[in-house]
Protein backbone atom coordinates (compact mmCIF):
# COMPACT_ATOMS: atom_id res chain seq x y z
CA UNK A 1 0.00 0.00 0.00
CA UNK A 2 1.81 3.79 -0.93
CA UNK A 3 2.17 5.70 1.84
CA UNK A 4 2.37 9.69 1.64
CA UNK A 5 4.12 11.76 3.92
CA UNK A 6 2.17 14.98 5.42
CA UNK A 7 2.62 18.74 5.13
CA UNK A 8 2.33 20.48 1.78
CA UNK A 9 3.15 24.12 2.09
CA UNK A 10 0.53 26.18 1.57
CA UNK A 11 2.15 28.99 -0.60
CA UNK A 12 2.00 28.45 -4.28
CA UNK A 13 5.20 29.78 -5.11
CA UNK A 14 9.11 28.04 -4.72
CA UNK A 15 11.15 31.33 -4.74
CA UNK A 16 11.65 30.72 -8.28
CA UNK A 17 13.71 27.16 -8.33
CA UNK A 18 13.68 25.47 -11.84
CA UNK A 19 10.86 22.96 -12.65
CA UNK A 20 12.18 19.42 -12.12
CA UNK A 21 10.11 16.39 -13.84
CA UNK A 22 9.62 12.71 -13.29
CA UNK A 23 9.98 10.20 -16.09
CA UNK A 24 7.33 8.71 -17.70
CA UNK A 25 8.88 4.98 -16.94
CA UNK A 26 9.05 6.42 -13.19
CA UNK A 27 5.34 7.22 -13.06
CA UNK A 28 4.28 3.95 -14.17
CA UNK A 29 6.81 2.24 -11.78
CA UNK A 30 4.89 4.89 -9.05
CA UNK A 31 1.17 3.64 -10.58
CA UNK A 32 1.78 0.04 -11.05
CA UNK A 33 3.45 -0.38 -7.24
CA UNK A 34 -0.03 0.78 -6.19
CA UNK A 35 0.66 4.59 -5.80
CA UNK A 36 -0.37 8.34 -7.10
CA UNK A 37 1.08 10.81 -9.45
CA UNK A 38 0.82 14.33 -10.48
CA UNK A 39 0.42 15.14 -14.06
CA UNK A 40 -0.44 18.52 -15.41
CA UNK A 41 -1.26 19.88 -18.84
CA UNK A 42 -0.92 22.64 -21.02
CA UNK A 43 -0.57 26.15 -19.89
CA UNK A 44 -2.93 27.05 -22.58
CA UNK A 45 -5.11 24.76 -22.04
CA UNK A 46 -6.50 23.89 -18.60
CA UNK A 47 -3.22 24.86 -17.24
CA UNK A 48 -4.09 22.29 -14.26
CA UNK A 49 -2.59 19.81 -12.49
CA UNK A 50 -4.44 16.59 -11.29
CA UNK A 51 -3.34 13.51 -8.58
CA UNK A 52 -3.64 10.23 -10.57
CA UNK A 53 -4.36 6.82 -9.98
CA UNK A 54 -5.33 3.35 -11.89
CA UNK A 55 -8.49 1.90 -11.32
CA UNK A 56 -7.44 -1.38 -10.02
CA UNK A 57 -5.20 0.35 -7.96
CA UNK A 58 -8.20 2.66 -6.15
CA UNK A 59 -7.95 1.64 -2.77
CA UNK A 60 -9.68 3.61 -0.39
CA UNK A 61 -6.62 5.07 1.30
CA UNK A 62 -5.89 6.58 -2.54
CA UNK A 63 -9.52 7.84 -2.98
CA UNK A 64 -9.30 9.30 0.89
CA UNK A 65 -5.58 10.89 -0.10
CA UNK A 66 -7.03 12.36 -3.30
CA UNK A 67 -10.23 13.68 -2.40
CA UNK A 68 -8.32 15.56 1.19
CA UNK A 69 -5.52 16.39 -0.22
CA UNK A 70 -6.41 17.43 -4.27
CA UNK A 71 -9.51 18.75 -3.03
CA UNK A 72 -10.94 19.10 -6.84
CA UNK A 73 -13.69 16.41 -8.16
CA UNK A 74 -12.87 12.93 -8.52
CA UNK A 75 -13.60 11.60 -11.81
CA UNK A 76 -12.79 7.71 -13.41
CA UNK A 77 -11.42 8.07 -17.06
CA UNK A 78 -12.73 4.87 -19.04
CA UNK A 79 -12.30 3.44 -22.86
CA UNK A 80 -14.65 3.53 -24.97
CA UNK A 81 -14.84 0.15 -24.90
CA UNK A 82 -15.57 -0.32 -21.06
CA UNK A 83 -18.16 2.52 -21.53
CA UNK A 84 -19.71 0.59 -24.36
CA UNK A 85 -19.87 -2.74 -22.43
CA UNK A 86 -21.31 -1.08 -19.24
CA UNK A 87 -23.82 0.77 -21.11
CA UNK A 88 -22.62 4.42 -19.78
CA UNK A 89 -24.48 7.11 -21.80
CA UNK A 90 -23.48 10.50 -22.22
CA UNK A 91 -24.51 12.75 -19.32
CA UNK A 92 -25.82 14.85 -21.69
CA UNK A 93 -27.12 15.03 -25.54
CA UNK A 94 -25.18 17.76 -26.55
CA UNK A 95 -21.35 18.52 -24.96
CA UNK A 96 -20.96 22.24 -24.83
CA UNK A 97 -18.04 22.31 -22.37
CA UNK A 98 -15.07 24.10 -23.15
CA UNK A 99 -12.87 20.97 -23.69
CA UNK A 100 -15.68 18.32 -24.87
CA UNK A 101 -14.97 16.66 -21.94
CA UNK A 102 -17.09 13.55 -22.15
CA UNK A 103 -18.66 12.56 -18.80
CA UNK A 104 -21.01 9.80 -18.92
CA UNK A 105 -23.79 9.09 -16.22
CA UNK A 106 -22.91 9.19 -12.34
CA UNK A 107 -23.04 5.72 -11.04
CA UNK A 108 -21.95 3.80 -7.92
CA UNK A 109 -21.49 0.13 -7.53
CA UNK A 110 -24.61 -2.27 -6.45
CA UNK A 111 -24.93 -3.22 -2.90
CA UNK A 112 -25.53 -6.99 -3.99
CA UNK A 113 -22.22 -6.40 -6.34
CA UNK A 114 -20.09 -4.55 -4.70
CA UNK A 115 -21.05 -4.08 -0.96
CA UNK A 116 -21.63 -0.07 -1.38
CA UNK A 117 -24.27 1.93 0.75
CA UNK A 118 -24.52 5.49 0.12
CA UNK A 119 -21.80 5.77 -2.65
CA UNK A 120 -20.02 8.77 -1.12
CA UNK A 121 -17.47 7.37 1.43
CA UNK A 122 -13.75 7.11 -0.24
CA UNK A 123 -14.63 2.97 1.11
CA UNK A 124 -17.50 3.10 -1.79
CA UNK A 125 -15.99 4.52 -4.12
CA UNK A 126 -12.95 2.33 -3.99
CA UNK A 127 -14.86 -0.34 -4.07
CA UNK A 128 -16.80 1.55 -7.72
CA UNK A 129 -14.11 2.31 -9.05
CA UNK A 130 -12.38 -0.92 -8.68
CA UNK A 131 -15.56 -2.36 -9.90
CA UNK A 132 -15.27 -0.88 -13.08
CA UNK A 133 -11.87 -2.12 -13.91
CA UNK A 134 -12.79 -5.64 -13.01
CA UNK A 135 -12.91 -7.85 -16.80
CA UNK A 136 -16.07 -9.86 -15.46
CA UNK A 137 -17.97 -6.11 -14.25
CA UNK A 138 -21.31 -6.03 -15.82
CA UNK A 139 -23.53 -2.94 -16.28
CA UNK A 140 -26.02 -4.26 -13.73
CA UNK A 141 -22.96 -4.20 -11.37
CA UNK A 142 -24.01 -0.38 -11.01
CA UNK A 143 -26.75 1.67 -10.14
CA UNK A 144 -27.85 5.04 -11.43
CA UNK A 145 -27.15 8.02 -10.73
CA UNK A 146 -24.45 8.28 -8.15
CA UNK A 147 -21.47 9.80 -6.98
CA UNK A 148 -18.31 8.31 -9.05
CA UNK A 149 -18.12 10.20 -12.78
CA UNK A 150 -16.63 7.97 -15.34
CA UNK A 151 -15.23 10.35 -18.23
CA UNK A 152 -14.66 8.36 -21.67
CA UNK A 153 -11.00 8.93 -23.37
CA UNK A 154 -11.14 9.43 -27.27
CA UNK A 155 -10.11 6.50 -28.68
CA UNK A 156 -6.39 7.82 -29.68
CA UNK A 157 -5.71 8.49 -26.49
CA UNK A 158 -3.44 11.52 -25.56
CA UNK A 159 -1.96 11.14 -29.42
CA UNK A 160 -5.85 12.30 -30.67
CA UNK A 161 -6.46 14.40 -27.45
CA UNK A 162 -4.45 15.77 -24.86
CA UNK A 163 -6.42 15.63 -21.51
CA UNK A 164 -6.14 14.20 -18.43
CA UNK A 165 -8.76 11.47 -19.22
CA UNK A 166 -6.55 10.39 -22.05
CA UNK A 167 -3.80 10.54 -19.44
CA UNK A 168 -4.91 8.58 -16.89
CA UNK A 169 -6.26 5.70 -19.42
CA UNK A 170 -2.91 5.84 -21.67
CA UNK A 171 -0.67 5.32 -18.30
CA UNK A 172 -3.20 2.24 -17.03
CA UNK A 173 -2.30 0.80 -20.42
CA UNK A 174 1.61 1.50 -19.63
CA UNK A 175 1.16 -0.05 -16.27
CA UNK A 176 -0.44 -3.40 -18.07
CA UNK A 177 -3.55 -2.66 -15.88
CA UNK A 178 -7.11 -2.12 -17.55
CA UNK A 179 -8.19 0.75 -19.02
CA UNK A 180 -9.31 2.59 -16.18
CA UNK A 181 -8.11 6.08 -14.36
CA UNK A 182 -8.84 7.70 -11.20
CA UNK A 183 -8.22 12.06 -11.37
CA UNK A 184 -8.41 14.77 -9.13
CA UNK A 185 -7.87 18.18 -9.98
CA UNK A 186 -5.73 19.80 -6.85
CA UNK A 187 -6.84 22.80 -5.59
CA UNK A 188 -5.09 25.35 -3.23
CA UNK A 189 -6.45 25.65 0.54
CA UNK A 190 -7.42 29.05 -0.10
CA UNK A 191 -9.59 27.85 -3.19
CA UNK A 192 -7.95 28.78 -6.02
CA UNK A 193 -6.59 26.02 -9.04
CA UNK A 194 -2.97 24.62 -8.01
CA UNK A 195 -0.25 25.72 -11.12
CA UNK A 196 3.07 24.55 -11.29
CA UNK A 197 5.07 25.72 -8.44
CA UNK A 198 2.86 24.48 -6.20
CA UNK A 199 2.22 21.03 -8.40
CA UNK A 200 6.49 20.77 -7.70
CA UNK A 201 6.30 21.37 -4.03
CA UNK A 202 3.48 19.06 -3.51
CA UNK A 203 5.25 16.81 -5.81
CA UNK A 204 8.20 16.80 -3.51
CA UNK A 205 6.30 16.68 -0.06
CA UNK A 206 4.87 13.62 -0.77
CA UNK A 207 7.36 11.90 -3.04
CA UNK A 208 4.71 11.59 -6.07
CA UNK A 209 6.33 11.62 -9.19
CA UNK A 210 5.36 14.87 -11.41
CA UNK A 211 4.65 14.45 -15.13
CA UNK A 212 3.71 16.66 -17.77
CA UNK A 213 1.00 15.17 -20.31
CA UNK A 214 3.39 16.68 -22.81
CA UNK A 215 6.13 14.73 -21.76
CA UNK A 216 3.48 11.53 -22.24
CA UNK A 217 2.86 12.41 -25.96
CA UNK A 218 6.50 12.59 -26.55
CA UNK A 219 7.04 9.27 -24.31
CA UNK A 220 4.05 7.64 -26.86
CA UNK A 221 5.28 8.58 -29.84
CA UNK A 222 9.00 7.55 -29.55
CA UNK A 223 7.48 3.77 -28.63
CA UNK A 224 5.36 4.11 -31.30
CA UNK A 225 8.01 5.38 -33.45
CA UNK A 226 10.70 2.78 -32.69
CA UNK A 227 7.69 0.17 -32.73
CA UNK A 228 7.45 0.57 -36.76
CA UNK A 229 10.86 0.33 -36.91
CA UNK A 230 11.79 -2.63 -35.48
Amino acid sequence: MAQYTDGVSQKNKMGGRKMSYSTIDEAVKQLKAGGLIIISDDERRENEGDLLGIGSQMTPQNVNFMITQARGLLCTPISAEIADKLALKPMVEHNTEINATAFTISLDGSHEATGVTTGISAFDRSATIMQLAKSDAKASDFVHPGHSFPLVAAAGGTLERQGHTEAAVDLAKLAGEPAVGAICEIVLPDGHMARQDYLAEMAEKFHLPFITIQELVAYLKDKASSKSLA
